[in-house]
């Protein structure tokens, strides 16, 4: 799918130690950032009784906001480990999503700056999905390969993807966002209309990925993708098409389709791509 080229005769010992460390770096940077969203919407989410570590405390706010802050900090210095190892500018990346995740949550140190919070608004809502989707998935690769056609075509598709998704969430967030007074996604558009951008969106993510296919950017492999693809429009979007877009309680197994077909897509990508 993308071309690596070290041309070192220790590439072979190396390539494994990069798998490793790409796998640490996800999966620290993602949890200091669900970490430090709990952390600062502890009193939303204890008014609409949700379950985290934080409202069953399990895990003070104080020592959540330190642990979140300790893997931020330690998914950075990786970054900038492999900024120097490899020599590309992969840090930048990480602290461009960096910035906009921990603004977009932050209750506590940046809104007694500006006033007010990212995920408070549906403009600071898209913004920060429209950057923190791409710019992590550039950050995340450039561990493994050059810039290239190929990283920046993916780019642009999980920015359709991270656009769906922030439509999506607000679905359940409504009236939680509506008593808090907030100018959400979900307070500023109605159910359906959410469901209906969210599934444009969607659907701009497939043909982005199909359409470089096509090109001959991404391995033909990477067709299976239509499998999840075909499997949402009959069961998602041509189901509510039919219902012009009217969401009822029943509805909950089109809307969960589309969820676990998007995100099996994610599965199916990385399996086309070994092909």
């Amino acid at each position: 799918m993308f071309a690596i080229s070290y041309g070192s005769p220790g590439f072979n010992l190396f390539w494994p130690h990069v798998l490793t460390w790409g796998v640490i770096i996800s999966l620290l940077s993602s949890f200091a950032s669900n970490l430090w969203n709990h952390a600062n919407d502890l009193v939303e989410d204890r008014a609409q009784c949700k379950i985290t570590v934080l409202t069953q405390d399990q895990l003070s706010q104080k020592s959540a906001i330190i642990l979140s802050s300790i893997l931020y900090a330690l998914s950075g210095m990786i970054y900038y480990y492999y900024f120097i190892r490899v020599g590309r500018p992969i840090h930048y990346f990480f602290l461009l999503w960096l910035i906009i995740t921990w603004w977009y949550s932050d209750n506590i140190f940046l809104k007694k700056i500006f006033g007010f919070r990212l995920k408070t608004h549906y403009i600071g809502e898209l913004l920060t999905y429209g950057i923190a989707y791409p710019a992590y998935t550039v950050s995340i690769w450039l561990i493994y390969s050059e810039l290239n056609i190929s990283i920046i075509a993916l780019a642009v598709s999980f920015s359709f993807f991270g656009l769906s998704g922030v439509l999506l969430k607000d679905l359940k967030d409504i009236s939680g966002d509506r008593k808090a007074g907030l100018r959400t996604l979900g307070v500023i558009f109605s159910p359906s209309k959410l469901l209906y951008i969210s599934c444009f969106f969607l659907i701009l993510y497939y043909f982005v990925i199909l359409n470089f296919i096509v090109l001959g950017v991404f391995d033909k492999g990477m067709l299976l993708v239509i499998i999840p693809f075909i499997w949402f429009i009959r069961n998602t979007f041509y189901y509510f098409q039919k219902k012009s877009w009217k969401i009822e309680i029943r509805d909950i197994g089109s809307i969960r389709t589309m969820v676990i077909s998007t995100y099996f897509s994610l599965v199916v990508l990385g399996i086309g791509a070994l092909i």
